[in-house]
This record gives C-alpha cells, structure tokens and sequence, in this order.
C-alpha cells in the first residue's frame, strides 16, 4: 500500500526538506591541533593565539577532543614562549608570590648559577 499524501498542494510534495550538511571532516580540530604544534615548535608568537581561537572554534562546533588537544598545544605552546608569558604577565606572577624563595634550595641544588 502507498503512502497518501496529507498536504494539500503539490508544490510542497515536490520539495524535499533542506537541510544543512553535516561536517565530515573537523576541519577547525584538524587547524587546531595544527596551529597548536606550530605554536610549540615554530614562532609562537603567530601561532599559538591562532591555536587558541580555532580551539575555541573546535568546541563551540561539537568537536569536542580536537579542541581540547588544541587547547592543551596552546597552553604549551604559552608556556614554552617566554614572549608570550611576559606578555600575560607571568613574570608578575613570579614576583607577587615569591617564587625565588620557594625555588632557593633547588637552585642551591644545582649550583645556583654561580660560575666556579
């Protein structure tokens, strides 16, 4: 037995429902975790911000692992770039909680910087 019809023009019989494409690659993971690695490896200074918004891009587009690795190359990517802490003031972090006093007997362990 056919399916009837319930509409009651044919134009709308006609035409299929539209609909948006599903992604099948995750292109903004794939930038992501690429731009990430640039930031690690290459100047982070380019890098490593364009890492942090595809991430952030990544997430908000369901692609929830590649933006989280991505982000993960982004915060080593900031970390391994002394540019780019001294310009999130890392170095005033350093300073507010003492960290010299804190890190005294590690740097005493391995000569403290002190020429012979």
């Amino acid at each position: 037995m056919d399916k009837i019809p319930l509409t009651v023009s044919r134009e709308e019989e006609e035409k299929p429902p539209r609909r948006r494409p599903e992604d099948k690659t995750p292109l903004a993971g794939y930038m992501a975790v690429g731009f990430g690695l640039l930031g690690i490896f290459g100047p982070a200074i380019i890098f490593t911000p364009l890492g942090f918004l595809f991430s952030i891009f990544a997430l908000l587009r369901g692609q929830g692992s590649w933006g989280f690795v991505g982000l993960l190359l982004t915060i080593g990517g900031i970390l391994g770039s002394p540019i780019l802490m001294g310009l999130i003031g890392v170095g005033a972090l350093y300073v507010t909680f003492d960290w010299q006093e804190i890190m005294r007997p590690i740097y005493e362990m391995f000569g403290g910087g002190v020429d012979i």
